[in-house]
């Protein structure tokens, strides 16, 4: 999968993080800011709807995350598994958000990657 794809996925999924990622993408420019770089702004966007109890786009988000799962190869799952989903666990950990704002919405592939899923 190309990063494009990635990009336009997890975009398509949280359209409240469109116009920040679209400012990130003009502050660099020419040079195409990478994909860890939008696994970090979409963990932090996803930890902000959680925290905000906004559980409609988290889903939207945990359904395409998990279609991605299912399709990616070994490079692409390793990195949403230790790029976004660890560390997005973390986040929701740290930031104290109620485990059944959370896994309820994880699907199997999901839920098998997430630390914190019962």
């Amino acid at each position: 999968m190309s990063g494009g794809l990635l990009e336009a996925t997890l975009l398509g999924a949280c359209p409240g993080l469109r116009e920040r990622w679209e400012s990130i993408r003009r502050m660099h420019g020419s040079r195409v800011p990478d994909d860890g770089q939008l696994l970090t702004q979409v963990r932090l966007h996803v930890v902000e709807l959680l925290a905000g109890g906004r559980v409609a786009e988290f889903t939207r988000f945990a359904r395409a995350v998990e279609r991605l799962l299912g399709e990616a190869d070994p490079i692409l799952a390793d990195l949403l598994e230790t790029q976004l989903i660890r560390p997005l666990a973390e986040d929701v950990e740290g930031a104290r958000v109620s485990p059944s704002l959370v896994t309820p919405h994880l699907g199997p592939r999901l839920r098998a990657s997430w630390p914190y899923a019962p």
